[in-house]
């Protein structure tokens, strides 16, 4: 994660102060409260993600941001239109590692609908992902594995989507 692709998380642009940065941490914080939310806990994963990169980051937020406006965007709702659908996905089970989102368990079924939300698969993995627009441009010529991602990330949260939106016809 670099310091453009946290702050798209919060949708923040412009010249930045900690007072900002916290601010739109606690909006995102109410937003996304899993009594709120029901993909509350997945999208607080990345929330705390890119608090946390950016307060360790604090002195260079102003110095690194990208001054193309097209890099700028709000990552945060586009994250939580995904997870909303991945929930009605039965059988999906996917988890929030930093600002992707790894996606196994019954894919073979819902490979149509996961190449409409723009997911990706990842063939050594063995899993599908979905990883903010940025990502696209650069390349991390490293490979690392699922476990390898989540010690990183700190994640172990793995969730099973159960359709709960679907209507099901019960005679």
């Amino acid at each position: 994660m670099n310091i453009q692709q946290a702050l798209n998380i919060f949708g923040l642009s412009g010249e930045l102060t900690e007072h900002d940065i916290k601010k739109a941490y606690k909006q995102a914080a109410l937003k996304f409260h899993p009594d709120r939310n029901p993909v509350g806990a997945d999208m607080m994963k990345a929330v705390n993600a890119a608090f946390d990169f950016l307060m360790q980051n604090i002195d260079k937020i102003n110095q690194f941001q990208s001054a193309d406006e097209n890099a700028r965007y709000n990552y945060g709702d586009e994250l939580e239109k995904i997870l909303n659908a991945l929930k009605t996905l039965t059988g999906i089970v996917y988890e929030v590692a930093g600002n992707w989102i790894w996606i196994s368990g019954e894919t073979k079924t819902h490979k149509d609908a996961l190449k409409a939300l723009n997911c990706k698969w990842a063939s050594k993995k063995k899993m599908w992902f979905f990883r903010p627009d940025e990502y696209k441009a650069s390349r991390n010529r490293k490979e690392h594995s699922i476990e390898e991602i989540r010690e990183m990330y700190g994640t172990t949260g793995q969730h099973r989507a159960t359709g709960w939106n679907k209507v099901e016809n019960r005679a």
